[in-house]
């Protein structure tokens, strides 16, 4: 019996006593009782026998009922709490994925939670950069979940990682940190795919490493160019100002004049304004990634553009010039402060294109750790880079012309100069580690102290490429040991 077929014979009975004492006070008003001290007594023949046994009889079913549908009504309360387990969980799912969307995390993690990037600004260089965000599809098998929920309410300093929790001072309360959790739990790939992950990493890496010269000449062209637009923007600012004076002249006028279509903006200043526009766009007019497009304005035509009507589509003309020429004016207003900031910023990336500190000697890695096999030193190095290199090689996440040299240390300590030799006294201590991560407060290794920021990767990466990573470590090539 299902506790709602119970609940529903109680409401029954409930209904049925209900009625019992409604017509019993219908039947009183229709006889009147005299009153207890005028009725006459029941006789002991009608108290000991006919009433009290249908009192008795009624106390006996009542009694059985109890006896029988309370145990059937806990038999199924376990499925039933159960239930409800399933339907909260269904729910913080959904509000999870609702704030997931209200606050946009996707555009940094990629959709679906594959990995993206995120726009910050670089500390040593002060250039603004593409910053390489975590894939989360596959975080509960690196991370517990106090160790995501951390990440979470605190963010992570020093990266476009933000704080989302009221404690680190975000604007999420603790349900919702925990509905966001609920909803990664819920898109959390198979263990086969997170462990097929490796060889795309090492792939991905392995490129980033090769095409890495490409990758910084690039840097340093987009720096140069910046430089360019900082010094050309006062005599810029003229030319722009120029178009944008047309512009905002004819729109200001447009209620006078013919308006062939009635539009409300005359017929002279679609002309004039489409002609500015057209003329600036000839002319190349751009400026920090933003550039001026031609707008079609046909003075017969309300709606030139399909589903734009002409008066927005002049508005929106001269809101583009003006916010290019507030961007020119700003810049021509600070020119020396901003050069001063981009040519450091260019120094610093044709130092790190004479240094290229991003680079591996993998003939010699090979040689020394890997008994001249250059298949595993290229592996070690390239699993190295795609798991460990984010915590542990300063710069890696904001692109190769940022990156120092491997194991230099970020968020996670450096790994150089011996480092991971004197930290564990064996390579079996150092897999065991890397496989579990660390935990709050717990020892590891010699003198170390757990903070539970160490993701383990025991899941994620096979044994072999634990002791590939380890042996890579704790080898001759790495600053010297």
């Amino acid at each position: 019996m299902s506790g709602s077929l119970i609940i529903a014979v109680v409401a029954a009975a409930v209904i049925s006593w209900i009625a019992y004492i409604l017509s019993s006070l219908i039947k009183r008003e229709e006889n009147p009782d005299p009153g207890p001290n005028r009725r006459e007594p029941l006789s002991d023949e009608v108290l000991e026998t006919k009433r009290l046994d249908r009192w008795l009889a009624a106390a006996v079913v009542f009694s059985g009922f109890l006896a029988i549908s309370l145990p059937l009504y806990f038999l199924t309360e376990q499925n039933r709490q159960e239930s409800f387990v399933h339907a909260f969980e269904e729910e913080a799912v959904e509000r999870g994925h609702h704030l997931i969307t209200e606050f946009a995390c996707e555009s940094c993690h990629g959709p679906g939670f594959v990995g993206g990037a995120a726009s910050y600004v670089e500390k040593r260089s002060d250039i603004s950069v593409t910053w390489a965000a975590p894939a989360l599809d596959d975080i509960f098998y690196r991370y517990e979940t106090d160790e995501v929920r951390f990440w979470l309410v605190y963010g992570r300093a020093n990266s476009p990682m933000p704080p989302w929790g009221l404690a680190g001072n975000g604007p999420m309360n603790d349900q919702q940190i925990d509905d966001i959790i609920a909803y990664l739990a819920s898109i959390q790939i198979s263990q086969d795919e997170a462990l097929a992950k490796a060889d795309t990493g090492v792939t991905v890496s392995l490129n980033r490493r090769a095409n890495a010269s490409a990758s910084v000449e690039q840097s340093v062209a987009a720096q140069e160019l910046l430089i360019g637009e900082i010094e050309s923007a006062p005599s810029l600012l003229s030319i722009v100002e120029s178009y944008l004076d047309r512009a905002r002249s004819a729109l200001d006028g447009a209620a006078e004049g013919r308006d062939t279509d009635a539009d409300g903006i005359s017929d002279a200043a679609e002309t004039a304004i489409a002609a500015a526009t057209l003329e600036a766009a000839e002319a190349g007019l751009a400026f920090g990634g933003s550039a001026i497009s031609p707008v079609l304005l046909d003075p017969g035509n309300p709606e030139s553009s399909f589903g734009v009507t002409d008066r927005q589509a002049a508005r929106t003309a001269v809101s583009s010039l003006n916010s290019l020429a507030t961007n020119i004016r700003t810049t021509a207003e600070n020119q020396d402060q901003l050069l001063v900031r981009a040519q450091a910023g260019l120094d610093f990336l044709l130092d790190a294109q004479a240094m290229e500190l991003w680079m591996v000697d993998e003939e010699s890695l090979a040689a020394a750790t890997f008994d001249g096999s250059i298949e595993d030193a290229e592996r070690a190095v390239g699993l190295f880079d795609a798991y460990c290199a984010r915590c542990h090689t300063a710069g890696y996440s904001a692109g190769v012309a940022y990156t120092k040299e491997p194991g230099s240390g970020s968020l996670g300590p450096a790994l150089w100069n011996g480092r991971a030799g004197v930290q564990f006294l064996s390579a079996d201590d150092m897999v065991d580690f890397i496989a579990n991560g660390s935990e709050l407060g717990k020892p590891y290794g010699i003198n170390g102290q757990g903070r539970g920021y160490m993701p383990g990767f025991g899941q994620v990466l096979t044994q072999k490429d634990l002791e590939l990573i380890v042996d890579y470590l704790r080898g001759e090539t790495l600053r010297g040991f």
